[in-house]
Protein backbone atom coordinates (compact mmCIF):
# COMPACT_ATOMS: atom_id res chain seq x y z
CA UNK A 1 0.00 0.00 0.00
CA UNK A 2 1.48 3.63 -0.59
CA UNK A 3 3.93 4.91 1.95
CA UNK A 4 2.83 8.43 3.32
CA UNK A 5 6.39 9.50 3.80
CA UNK A 6 6.38 9.26 -0.33
CA UNK A 7 3.73 12.65 -0.10
CA UNK A 8 4.76 16.02 -0.34
CA UNK A 9 5.30 17.41 3.28
CA UNK A 10 3.90 20.51 2.82
CA UNK A 11 0.31 18.32 2.29
CA UNK A 12 -2.45 20.15 4.67
CA UNK A 13 -2.57 17.92 7.48
CA UNK A 14 -4.57 17.24 10.33
CA UNK A 15 -4.96 14.21 13.31
CA UNK A 16 -7.67 11.72 12.84
CA UNK A 17 -7.32 10.90 16.95
CA UNK A 18 -10.18 12.77 17.60
CA UNK A 19 -12.06 10.30 14.95
CA UNK A 20 -9.81 7.08 15.18
CA UNK A 21 -9.65 4.52 12.13
CA UNK A 22 -11.94 1.32 13.26
CA UNK A 23 -9.72 -1.76 12.86
CA UNK A 24 -11.36 -4.96 11.09
CA UNK A 25 -12.34 -8.02 13.00
CA UNK A 26 -9.79 -10.72 13.81
CA UNK A 27 -7.21 -8.37 12.58
CA UNK A 28 -3.62 -7.59 14.07
CA UNK A 29 -1.93 -4.29 13.07
CA UNK A 30 1.66 -3.50 12.40
CA UNK A 31 2.67 -0.63 14.56
CA UNK A 32 3.98 0.32 10.83
CA UNK A 33 0.85 0.04 9.31
CA UNK A 34 -1.40 1.67 11.86
CA UNK A 35 0.80 5.10 11.09
CA UNK A 36 0.58 4.70 8.02
CA UNK A 37 -3.03 4.80 7.88
CA UNK A 38 -3.98 7.48 10.31
CA UNK A 39 -1.27 9.45 8.29
CA UNK A 40 -3.15 9.17 5.48
CA UNK A 41 -6.19 9.73 7.08
CA UNK A 42 -4.85 12.85 8.29
CA UNK A 43 -3.56 14.00 4.68
CA UNK A 44 -7.32 13.07 3.43
CA UNK A 45 -8.79 15.26 6.62
CA UNK A 46 -6.42 18.42 6.20
CA UNK A 47 -6.20 18.74 2.40
CA UNK A 48 -10.30 17.94 2.70
CA UNK A 49 -10.98 21.03 5.20
CA UNK A 50 -8.37 23.15 3.21
CA UNK A 51 -10.64 22.64 -0.31
CA UNK A 52 -14.14 22.95 1.94
CA UNK A 53 -13.28 26.32 3.43
CA UNK A 54 -12.19 27.47 -0.02
CA UNK A 55 -15.53 26.02 -1.78
CA UNK A 56 -17.76 27.01 0.75
CA UNK A 57 -16.60 30.82 1.03
CA UNK A 58 -17.03 30.87 -2.40
CA UNK A 59 -20.89 29.66 -2.37
CA UNK A 60 -22.13 29.63 1.41
CA UNK A 61 -25.24 28.73 0.60
CA UNK A 62 -26.81 24.94 1.61
CA UNK A 63 -26.79 23.71 -2.08
CA UNK A 64 -23.30 24.82 -2.49
CA UNK A 65 -22.20 23.37 1.23
CA UNK A 66 -23.74 20.00 -0.40
CA UNK A 67 -21.99 20.01 -3.69
CA UNK A 68 -18.72 20.90 -1.98
CA UNK A 69 -19.12 17.72 0.53
CA UNK A 70 -19.99 15.29 -2.26
CA UNK A 71 -16.97 16.69 -4.46
CA UNK A 72 -14.34 15.99 -1.61
CA UNK A 73 -16.25 12.72 -1.47
CA UNK A 74 -15.95 11.54 -4.75
CA UNK A 75 -13.05 13.12 -6.21
CA UNK A 76 -10.41 12.73 -2.54
CA UNK A 77 -11.66 9.86 -0.67
CA UNK A 78 -13.15 7.81 -3.08
CA UNK A 79 -9.91 8.71 -5.67
CA UNK A 80 -8.20 7.59 -2.44
CA UNK A 81 -9.81 4.39 -2.03
CA UNK A 82 -9.28 3.45 -5.62
CA UNK A 83 -5.52 4.01 -5.28
CA UNK A 84 -6.20 1.14 -2.88
CA UNK A 85 -8.21 -1.19 -4.94
CA UNK A 86 -5.51 -0.48 -8.04
CA UNK A 87 -3.11 -1.54 -5.99
CA UNK A 88 -4.61 -5.00 -4.44
CA UNK A 89 -5.83 -5.58 -8.23
CA UNK A 90 -2.06 -5.55 -9.08
CA UNK A 91 -0.42 -7.52 -6.65
CA UNK A 92 -2.68 -9.67 -5.44
CA UNK A 93 -2.18 -13.47 -6.21
CA UNK A 94 -5.61 -13.86 -6.86
CA UNK A 95 -8.81 -11.71 -6.82
CA UNK A 96 -12.48 -13.22 -6.93
CA UNK A 97 -14.26 -10.24 -7.44
CA UNK A 98 -15.38 -9.30 -10.91
CA UNK A 99 -18.74 -7.98 -12.58
CA UNK A 100 -21.74 -10.18 -11.42
CA UNK A 101 -20.15 -11.54 -8.66
CA UNK A 102 -22.46 -10.13 -5.83
CA UNK A 103 -22.51 -12.58 -2.84
CA UNK A 104 -20.99 -9.51 -0.41
CA UNK A 105 -24.28 -7.82 -1.29
CA UNK A 106 -26.62 -9.69 1.47
CA UNK A 107 -25.35 -7.94 4.50
CA UNK A 108 -25.80 -4.22 6.23
CA UNK A 109 -23.91 -1.30 4.54
CA UNK A 110 -21.65 0.91 6.54
CA UNK A 111 -22.04 4.17 5.19
CA UNK A 112 -20.91 7.97 6.20
CA UNK A 113 -23.90 10.35 5.41
CA UNK A 114 -22.59 11.81 2.76
CA UNK A 115 -22.40 8.59 1.13
CA UNK A 116 -26.30 8.16 1.67
CA UNK A 117 -26.89 11.18 0.21
CA UNK A 118 -24.99 10.24 -2.64
CA UNK A 119 -26.75 6.92 -3.18
CA UNK A 120 -30.66 9.04 -2.78
CA UNK A 121 -29.67 11.46 -5.58
CA UNK A 122 -29.19 8.75 -7.64
CA UNK A 123 -32.74 7.52 -6.52
CA UNK A 124 -34.21 11.08 -7.28
CA UNK A 125 -36.97 10.18 -9.94
CA UNK A 126 -40.53 9.20 -8.20
CA UNK A 127 -41.01 6.17 -10.46
CA UNK A 128 -37.54 4.47 -9.81
CA UNK A 129 -38.42 0.72 -9.22
CA UNK A 130 -35.61 0.78 -6.72
CA UNK A 131 -36.96 3.60 -4.36
CA UNK A 132 -39.92 1.31 -3.29
CA UNK A 133 -37.44 -1.55 -2.73
CA UNK A 134 -35.02 0.46 -0.27
CA UNK A 135 -37.75 1.94 1.42
CA UNK A 136 -39.05 -2.14 2.12
CA UNK A 137 -35.95 -3.27 2.80
CA UNK A 138 -35.76 -0.51 5.48
CA UNK A 139 -38.95 -1.73 6.91
CA UNK A 140 -37.64 -5.33 6.65
CA UNK A 141 -34.48 -4.89 8.28
CA UNK A 142 -34.81 -2.10 10.51
CA UNK A 143 -33.32 -3.05 14.26
CA UNK A 144 -31.78 -6.32 13.21
CA UNK A 145 -28.59 -7.29 14.00
CA UNK A 146 -26.00 -8.48 11.37
CA UNK A 147 -26.41 -11.53 11.84
CA UNK A 148 -29.90 -11.68 11.39
CA UNK A 149 -29.99 -9.21 8.49
CA UNK A 150 -27.98 -11.83 6.69
CA UNK A 151 -30.42 -14.71 8.10
CA UNK A 152 -33.13 -12.91 5.70
CA UNK A 153 -31.31 -13.85 2.53
CA UNK A 154 -32.44 -10.61 1.10
CA UNK A 155 -29.80 -8.43 -1.38
CA UNK A 156 -29.31 -5.41 -0.91
CA UNK A 157 -32.31 -3.52 -3.07
CA UNK A 158 -29.82 -1.82 -5.12
CA UNK A 159 -28.85 -4.93 -6.59
CA UNK A 160 -30.35 -5.19 -9.96
CA UNK A 161 -29.43 -8.26 -12.03
CA UNK A 162 -26.03 -9.24 -10.18
CA UNK A 163 -25.32 -6.37 -10.52
CA UNK A 164 -24.88 -2.79 -7.87
CA UNK A 165 -27.10 -0.33 -9.95
CA UNK A 166 -24.87 2.95 -8.39
CA UNK A 167 -21.29 1.19 -8.71
CA UNK A 168 -19.41 4.13 -9.78
CA UNK A 169 -20.98 5.86 -6.18
CA UNK A 170 -20.77 2.97 -4.27
CA UNK A 171 -20.29 3.58 -0.33
CA UNK A 172 -16.56 2.74 0.71
CA UNK A 173 -16.97 -0.12 2.42
CA UNK A 174 -18.76 -2.05 -0.50
CA UNK A 175 -15.40 -0.90 -2.31
CA UNK A 176 -13.33 -2.78 0.36
CA UNK A 177 -15.16 -6.05 0.27
CA UNK A 178 -12.45 -7.59 -1.50
CA UNK A 179 -12.31 -11.37 -1.31
CA UNK A 180 -9.43 -14.03 -2.90
CA UNK A 181 -12.46 -16.57 -3.33
CA UNK A 182 -15.65 -16.03 -4.63
CA UNK A 183 -16.75 -20.04 -3.70
CA UNK A 184 -15.92 -19.19 0.51
CA UNK A 185 -18.19 -15.89 -0.52
CA UNK A 186 -21.14 -18.15 -1.40
CA UNK A 187 -20.91 -20.79 1.09
CA UNK A 188 -20.55 -18.10 3.72
CA UNK A 189 -23.73 -16.74 2.66
CA UNK A 190 -25.39 -20.03 2.09
CA UNK A 191 -24.85 -20.82 6.11
CA UNK A 192 -26.24 -17.64 6.81
CA UNK A 193 -29.11 -18.14 5.17
CA UNK A 194 -29.53 -21.54 6.82
CA UNK A 195 -28.68 -19.68 9.97
CA UNK A 196 -25.39 -21.60 10.38
CA UNK A 197 -22.31 -20.64 12.08
CA UNK A 198 -19.89 -18.54 10.26
CA UNK A 199 -18.08 -19.86 8.21
CA UNK A 200 -14.34 -17.86 7.14
CA UNK A 201 -14.03 -16.06 3.84
CA UNK A 202 -10.29 -14.81 2.72
CA UNK A 203 -10.42 -10.99 2.86
CA UNK A 204 -7.77 -8.66 1.76
CA UNK A 205 -8.33 -6.92 5.79
CA UNK A 206 -5.03 -4.81 5.31
CA UNK A 207 -6.05 -2.92 2.34
CA UNK A 208 -9.65 -2.61 4.14
CA UNK A 209 -8.19 -1.03 6.91
CA UNK A 210 -6.70 1.74 4.18
CA UNK A 211 -10.08 2.68 3.19
CA UNK A 212 -11.24 2.86 6.92
CA UNK A 213 -9.06 5.60 7.33
CA UNK A 214 -10.25 7.25 4.14
CA UNK A 215 -13.74 6.62 5.69
CA UNK A 216 -12.40 8.32 8.83
CA UNK A 217 -10.95 11.16 6.80
CA UNK A 218 -14.29 11.96 5.45
CA UNK A 219 -15.46 11.71 9.03
CA UNK A 220 -13.11 14.11 10.33
CA UNK A 221 -14.04 17.02 7.20
CA UNK A 222 -17.44 16.66 8.37
CA UNK A 223 -16.54 17.20 12.10
CA UNK A 224 -14.26 19.85 11.09
CA UNK A 225 -17.21 21.97 8.77
CA UNK A 226 -19.77 21.03 12.24
CA UNK A 227 -21.77 18.48 9.91
CA UNK A 228 -23.13 15.36 11.86
CA UNK A 229 -20.34 12.50 11.33
CA UNK A 230 -22.02 9.63 12.79
CA UNK A 231 -21.79 6.06 10.65
CA UNK A 232 -25.73 4.96 9.43
CA UNK A 233 -26.99 2.08 7.82
CA UNK A 234 -27.29 2.65 3.87
CA UNK A 235 -30.31 1.04 3.36
CA UNK A 236 -32.13 3.12 6.71
CA UNK A 237 -30.07 6.44 6.10
CA UNK A 238 -31.29 6.28 2.31
CA UNK A 239 -34.98 5.22 3.45
CA UNK A 240 -34.96 8.25 5.90
CA UNK A 241 -33.99 10.77 2.95
CA UNK A 242 -36.35 9.09 0.48
CA UNK A 243 -39.05 9.63 2.89
CA UNK A 244 -38.17 13.26 4.31
CA UNK A 245 -36.25 15.17 1.80
CA UNK A 246 -35.31 18.42 4.32
CA UNK A 247 -33.62 15.84 6.18
CA UNK A 248 -30.46 16.90 4.33
CA UNK A 249 -31.20 20.39 4.61
CA UNK A 250 -31.35 20.09 8.54
CA UNK A 251 -28.22 18.05 8.13
CA UNK A 252 -26.33 20.52 6.13
CA UNK A 253 -27.52 23.42 8.86
CA UNK A 254 -25.37 21.29 11.91
CA UNK A 255 -28.63 19.32 13.20
CA UNK A 256 -28.36 15.82 14.04
CA UNK A 257 -30.73 14.19 12.21
CA UNK A 258 -29.47 10.55 12.02
CA UNK A 259 -30.15 8.89 14.82
CA UNK A 260 -28.69 6.26 16.64
CA UNK A 261 -31.60 3.49 15.07
CA UNK A 262 -29.74 4.09 11.54
CA UNK A 263 -26.75 3.15 12.75
CA UNK A 264 -24.78 -0.03 11.34
CA UNK A 265 -25.41 -3.42 13.57
CA UNK A 266 -22.05 -3.39 15.00
CA UNK A 267 -22.09 -0.14 16.15
CA UNK A 268 -25.42 -0.11 17.48
CA UNK A 269 -24.92 -1.96 20.83
CA UNK A 270 -21.91 0.10 21.30
CA UNK A 271 -23.87 3.70 20.93
CA UNK A 272 -26.72 2.25 22.95
CA UNK A 273 -24.65 0.98 25.82
CA UNK A 274 -23.00 5.28 25.73
CA UNK A 275 -26.47 6.21 25.79
CA UNK A 276 -27.27 4.43 28.93
CA UNK A 277 -24.25 5.17 30.93
CA UNK A 278 -24.69 8.98 30.17
CA UNK A 279 -28.05 8.90 31.56
CA UNK A 280 -26.98 6.63 34.67
CA UNK A 281 -27.00 10.05 37.02
CA UNK A 282 -23.40 10.50 39.27
CA UNK A 283 -24.11 9.37 43.03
Amino acid sequence: MSNPEAAADDLPFRAIDDIGVRVPPGVTLPAELESTVKHLAGLTRGTGIVMAAKAVAADPTPAGTLQTVLSLLRALVFGRAQQTIDEVVADAPKLACKSGCAWCCYQSIEATIPEAILVAIELGAPDDPRRAAVLANAQAFRGLGEGERRRTGKPCALLVDKSCSVYENRPLMCRAMMAGDANQCRAAHQAAVAGKPDLPVELFLFAQYFILGDQAGMRGILRDMGLQDDLVELTQAVAAILGDPGIVDRWLAGERVFGPEMAPPALREELAARQQSQAVPAE
